[in-house]
């Protein structure tokens, strides 16, 4: 059984591989340096932000993976008060919104866990679940809050492969 298979609130999860990255990015870092821990950091946040996008595609009903499935995490993204998202607008090639307000980032300062950090642990997993959930998804986004935006501005594409 994975840690995604437990039945516990997204935010406690990501709450505790918070610290245990953040243990291994310490003890890394004492082994290899900063650069070198820090890029484990994010290989070890983007495989997981990957797979975990996989996991959500497969949930897709027997279409597969679709622009319109996948709007549906808006929903499970706000889940228990996380994020406070607003402005959701869905084209036919396109789902865009922005967030004003996110716990992890909170949850992240009351950890005590530095601020260059906030970002990599949960703003850099966006891009690549959306990679895993399909090749046909693509994401823009210039800011973040975990870099010191205001908000979180998410445009997601859907681009059908080409045809030869």
């Amino acid at each position: 059984m994975t840690l995604a298979e437990i039945n516990m609130p997204l935010i406690e999860r990501r709450a505790v591989e918070a610290e245990l990255l953040m243990r291994v990015y310490d003890a890394a870092r004492v082994q290899h340096g900063h650069e070198a821990a820090l890029g484990i950091l994010k290989r070890v946040v983007d495989q997981a932000a990957f797979e975990a996008g996989q996991t959500f595609a497969a949930e897709a009903p027997d279409s597969g993976p679709s622009l319109k499935h996948f709007s549906t995490v808006v929903e499970r993204w706000r889940a228990g008060g996380v994020l406070d998202i607003e402005d959701i607008q869905q084209t036919p090639g396109g789902l865009s919104f922005s967030v004003t307000r996110c716990g992890y980032m909170q949850m992240y300062e009351k950890m005590g866990i530095p601020h260059e950090f906030h970002a990599i642990l949960s703003c850099r997993r966006d891009a690549a679940f959306a990679e895993g959930y399909s090749s046909c998804l693509r994401l823009e986004r210039p800011l973040v809050i975990g870099q010191g935006g205001k908000t979180c501005e998410f445009r997601f594409f859907w681009t059908e492969p080409a045809s030869w």
